[in-house]
């Protein structure tokens, strides 16, 4: 079990530097942080393994209540702070040539 604990403290930090915060015009800060807070608990119940699918899940949530991203792109940003960003194409350093037939 402690094997696995390292892993998993690194990926929630590294997920913690992703976060991007949401407004709602018209609620009150109080009104806001109860919504996150539902948003991210029923996520984190849902989706308890995965803490990456959580993060969206819970952004869907507050997005489907009405709540706007102040920093857009959080799945670039996962990526690159998990390390998936794909790696950069390798360009050929001459043309190919296809013989005609």
């Amino acid at each position: 079990m402690k094997p696995l604990l390292a892993p998993t403290l690194l990926l929630l930090a590294s997920l913690s530097a992703c976060t991007a915060s949401v407004t709602h015009p018209t609620k009150s800060e109080a009104e806001m942080q109860t919504d996150i807070d539902q948003c991210t608990e029923s996520a984190n119940r849902r989706y308890w393994m995965d803490p990456v699918a959580a993060l969206y899940n819970a952004y869907d949530c507050l997005e489907a209540r009405g709540y706007q991203r102040d920093r857009g792109d959080l799945a670039a940003r996962v990526e690159r702070a998990l390390g998936e960003e794909p790696p950069p194409r390798a360009r050929p350093k001459e043309p190919c040539r296809v013989p005609c037939r």
